[in-house]
């Protein structure tokens, strides 16, 4: 799926001649899967919104163990703190597929943000959305094991998607970016998915896990 820049939530309270400026002030770019975007500790000098293709946020620890903070989908920005000229991205981003993206210049991202109130209030709510995202997934990893952060996700997967099958989940994920989203092990995830295929509560197939007992599976969370 691929937007135009009328569609990013972010620009919405834009004006018509603010669009004809913005569309002039982006540089689009394409990225093929697993290739780098920006590391954590670089300094930021611009942002980007996400046109095409998934983009994932993560940072590594010492020890190279991965944690994935969020995907980014069409029409999302990676948008951080617009109150400082200079500015360190305290994550890495990736593309998980063939992507395209519109970066814009961080001093334009100021200026923007500073001089329009209805950018200024989605921006808010970006952060606000962020704050809650990054509060469930510090709750998550710290109280619950891996086997209840699997089946989290799966059911937080489920309630995100619709299909015309019910219980029907597309998983655009490999197992180790399911570890990685989850703070565990490839091997961990694998075992736990069988495990719950053992006991009837999900079917797997590629790409796809067909929830067989939503309500078995939230009695183990």
């Amino acid at each position: 799926m691929s937007i135009t820049i009328k569609d990013v939530g972010l620009f919405k309270g834009l004006a018509p001649h603010e669009f004809s400026l913005l569309k002039a002030s982006l540089r689009e770019k394409s990225f093929v899967k697993g290739e780098t975007l920006f590391y954590e500790g670089k300094q930021c000098e611009r942002i980007f919104i996400v046109q095409s293709g998934r983009i994932k946020i993560f940072r590594t620890s010492a020890s190279g163990r991965e944690q994935i903070l969020e995907i980014l989908n069409p029409g999302e920005s990676c948008a951080c703190n617009p109150g400082e000229t200079t500015w360190c991205c305290s994550t890495s981003a990736e593309a998980l597929v063939d992507s395209k993206v519109w970066f814009l210049s961080r001093d334009y991202y100021i200026k923007l943000v500073k001089t329009n109130s209805k950018v200024s209030q989605a921006l808010n709510r970006l952060f606000a959305d962020r704050l809650c995202r990054f509060s469930s997934l510090i709750e998550e990893v710290s109280l619950n094991d891996a086997r209840k952060r699997l089946i989290k996700f799966l059911l937080d997967m489920l309630k995100e998607q619709s299909s015309e099958k019910e219980g029907a989940l597309f998983i655009p994920f490999t197992r180790e970016e399911i570890a990685n989203r989850i703070g565990s092990a490839r091997e961990t995830v694998a075992r736990y998915l069988h495990e719950l295929k053992r006991q009837k509560l999900i079917d797997i197939k590629p790409q796809q896990i067909i929830i067989r007992d939503k309500e078995a599976l939230q009695k183990l969370l």
